[in-house]
């Protein structure tokens, strides 16, 4: 369980490029994420992407890092552009 979710500055702009309905699925899905997480959605990503990890939400990929009780979100993106 996280207690503190954290937002880097660019995700914000990403997320103001989406529909507010995409917006609100994923918010939704990444709180439900920080109360139980669940290792079906979720998978640690190997090089170049090191400590890092990403949860599946429809077309959309959210790339996080996880520290004791934090939940940074570092990335969110369509499922062909969050790699680049």
């Amino acid at each position: 369980m996280y207690n503190n979710i954290q937002y880097d500055p660019k995700v914000i702009k990403q997320l103001k490029k989406l529909d507010k309905k995409s917006i609100i699925t994923i918010l939704d899905s990444i709180e439900k994420y920080a109360k139980n997480p669940n290792a079906k959605k979720v998978i640690k990503l190997k090089t170049p992407f090191d400590n890092t990890y990403r949860l599946r939400i429809g077309d959309y990929r959210v790339l996080f890092y996880t520290e004791d009780d934090l939940l940074l979100i570092s990335s969110i993106a369509h499922r062909k552009n969050v790699y680049n």
